[in-house]
């Protein structure tokens, strides 16, 4: 037992010997900081044979073809915040993009189910959630892929952010015309 004993004095000993002293608590950061940015916003156009199908405007809002033709009429479309929360046009659902680049949707406060997984946004690839295929949106240069026969061209100078932007506003298109209307 005198072992034993022994034994616990020694690792607590060694334990708080070797640990590391406290740090004083650290302020908290000011809430006007903001949070990580996951999302690029600044004006973007997606085109099909020369006409727009898909807009992003410098405050985040966006517009979409939808079911119309292209070049018909653009419709108002989810807005897309930095932090990589987006806000659908109806039912108040809303969705966001973590850090690790999976999109959760949930539905109105208090809606049951709570947040559901929507896909994933990895490299240049949009996956969504139960699809057995490698891909389902992806960016390849200055082309967005909706499919494998299925490419429109994103317009202007395409920078790696630029892409992700371009699949994060094609997710929350898709999310959008999945809302059943009121």
């Amino acid at each position: 037992m005198r072992r034993f004993a022994f034994g616990i004095v020694v690792f607590t000993v060694v334990a708080f010997g070797c640990a590391k002293p406290s740090s004083p608590p650290q302020p908290t950061p000011p809430a006007s900081i903001a949070a990580a940015t996951r999302v690029e916003i600044r004006p973007l156009t997606v085109s099909f044979r020369g006409q727009p199908i898909a807009r992003l405007f410098a405050d985040g809002r966006t517009e979409s073809a939808g079911p119309n033709a292209p070049g018909t009429g653009l419709m108002p479309g989810p807005t897309l915040h930095p932090d990589g929360t987006m806000v659908m046009t109806r039912g108040g659902v809303t969705a966001r993009l973590d850090d690790q680049g999976d999109i959760h949707v949930a539905g109105p406060s208090g809606a049951a189910p709570g947040e559901q997984l929507f896909g994933r946004i990895s490299g240049d690839q949009l996956s969504m959630a139960g699809s057995e295929q490698p891909w389902s949106v992806r960016v390849r240069g200055n082309l967005i892929e909706f499919g494998k026969d299925n490419s429109s061209q994103i317009d202007g100078e395409v920078t790696a952010g630029m892409r992700h932007t371009a699949l994060v506003m094609a997710a929350a298109f898709y999310i959008d015309a999945a809302i059943s209307p009121p």
